[in-house]
């Protein structure tokens, strides 16, 4: 399973969901578990994306809609400039709530298209370390020996067209002592809101 969720009696109630990696359904699950936890009377969030490498690009833009109501998630660039972009949709479980985002240098691909989103729509406060640095988008060429070679053919960057790929996405708060994710979630939490 991709996501965990924890309903943590702090200071102000507050929801903390591990997010592992991104499948297919992983925006599906994040979006139940907020529903639950808004159930709960939580005030706010800390979303652990530490040492998530990816998966989905999908599933990472459709998370940032989870929280985000309006606004660009992603850009997609080549050489020549922007060439598409993926926009919120008006359809967030939570656009408003405080959220922290945590993420480190095991923070990459779609987890970073998402920690950039929520940073850049000033949606979100990142917490922790500077993230991998992984945003390009390959495809597969077969050469005519039958072996193939990965060719880069566009970029991810931020909305605020910052490129993800070699330089990854400072947070705003650094803090390189954070509990580690075999902690107690709440525990996680606590730590991430001082």
């Amino acid at each position: 399973k991709n996501v965990g969720s924890n309903f943590c009696a702090l200071d102000s109630p507050t929801g903390y969901i591990r997010l592992s990696s991104f499948s297919d359904e992983t925006d599906l699950e994040v979006r139940k578990a907020v529903q639950e936890l808004q159930s709960k009377g939580i005030q706010e969030y800390v979303l652990d994306l530490r040492n998530n490498g990816g998966g989905s690009f999908n599933a990472g833009v459709n998370v940032a809609r989870v929280f985000m109501n309006e606004g660009v998630i992603v850009n997609i660039a080549d050489s020549k400039g922007i060439k598409d972009y993926y926009e919120a949709k008006n359809a967030a479980e939570d656009s408003s709530s405080r959220l922290t985002v945590l993420v480190n240098g095991g923070t990459a691909s779609a987890a970073e298209v998402l920690a950039g989103a929520l940073q850049d729509n000033k949606r979100a406060v990142l917490v922790g370390e500077k993230t991998f640095g992984k945003g390009l988008i390959q495809t597969l060429v077969k050469l005519s020996d039958g072996s193939g070679v990965a060719v880069s053919v566009a970029k991810y960057q931020t909305p605020n067209e910052i490129d993800i790929n070699k330089k990854g996405i400072m947070p705003n708060v650094v803090k390189d002592d954070l509990p580690l994710l075999s902690d107690e979630p709440c525990t996680i939490a606590k730590a991430a809101l001082e």
